[in-house]
């Protein structure tokens, strides 16, 4: 065993391995990405990775999942993770504790929680998500806006919006009713992430109290690799090993940061907002329950904005081209 993510490890089992990023630039240091970083959090809280509707057989997953499809680490380069282990890792890890509960307490992970929920609903309209149809419906809307001289291609486009908001409604509506998976969906994305966060802080709790940090590993084999001298511990979960490779410092820090969050309120109903220095600041509050046709309007307008951006610069004389070309890029998106 290598002790290249000591203490992400950790961090990423104390919140059901809710990711890297805290005050003061920790995550620059550890050579990560914000938007990574934020995305690991919540696709390790719910025990998914997929980027797609839920099979309709798939099961929620009891801790979160323990196989690489659930539950994944970031990579970090030796060099960068040794300089912040050579420093204060305790005051590391409270900084890093205090920052994923100002996130799981922001709008960006609302947004970005509710964007994922409905990305994930084992239901779509002939294989399309309905997180999907509402980007087209925002491509399309781009589109007219941009190219109102333009009356046939504006046509074009607002008959395929209207088709495609008639998909909205109709999956809107079948959403309320029972359909194969929904019970496993709800179950691994509750309309109310708080629940599923206590019981991430919990699973920690119960699985930390287990972990023997004295465990003696022996020298590197072939491949450098470490094992267990005790071979029962080589069975253990991913998540138990990245507890131990933590080491008791690390986690003696988080198991107290999470005793007692535990003793308030998991999700505060006044959230707060990531600002682009990674500090928070109050915001209005958001719903914690939004429905499921309101929950990513933010999310979906960001992640559309770039496609059609480019096109409202270009010049008179290649505009018909342009055009041509954007028209076949949006048929390609919505699959014809």
């Amino acid at each position: 065993m290598k002790k290249k993510i000591l203490i992400i490890g950790s961090f990423f089992i104390a919140f059901s391995a809710i990711a890297i990023k805290v005050v003061d630039g920790i995550i620059e240091r550890l050579g990560l990405e914000h938007k990574f970083a934020q995305g690991n959090i919540v696709s390790n809280l719910v025990g998914s990775f997929s980027s797609g509707p839920m099979e309709t057989y798939e099961d929620a997953g009891g801790f979160a999942g323990d196989q690489p499809s659930s539950f994944k680490l970031p990579y970090v380069p030796k060099l960068k993770l040794s300089t912040i282990l050579s420093g204060d890792k305790s005051a590391a890890a409270t900084e890093l504790c205090e920052y994923v509960k100002k996130y799981i307490n922001s709008e960006e992970f609302m947004t970005q929680y509710y964007a994922q929920r409905e990305n994930a609903m084992p239901l779509t309209a002939n294989g399309t998500s309905l997180s999907t149809l509402k980007g087209n419906k925002i491509v399309h809307q781009k589109n007219i806006n941009n190219y109102k001289t333009d009356t046939k291609y504006v046509a074009e486009q607002q008959k395929e919006l209207d088709e495609t908001q008639k998909k909205i409604d109709a999956l809107v509506e079948a959403a309320k009713k029972p359909f194969p998976g929904k019970a496993n969906w709800e179950k691994r994305y509750p309309l109310d992430p708080s629940g599923l966060v206590k019981k991430r802080l919990q699973e920690y709790l119960q699985l930390a109290a287990t972990v023997d940090f004295n465990a003696v590993l022996a020298a590197p084999d072939k491949y450098n690799v470490k094992k267990f001298v005790n071979l029962a511990f080589e069975k253990k979960p991913h998540k138990w090993k990245a507890i131990y490779r933590a080491g008791k410092e690390v986690n003696d820090v988080v198991t107290a940061f999470v005793k007692e969050w535990l003793k308030g309120e998991i999700i505060s109903s006044t959230k707060t907002k990531m600002a682009e220095n990674t500090s928070s600041v109050p915001a209005s509050n958001v719903a914690t329950n939004p429905t499921t046709n309101e929950s990513v309007k933010a999310t979906n307008s960001k992640a559309q904005e770039s496609v059609t951006a480019t096109k409202t610069n270009s010049s008179t004389t290649d505009s018909t081209k342009t055009k041509k070309s954007l028209l076949n890029k949006v048929k390609g998106k919505i699959g014809f």
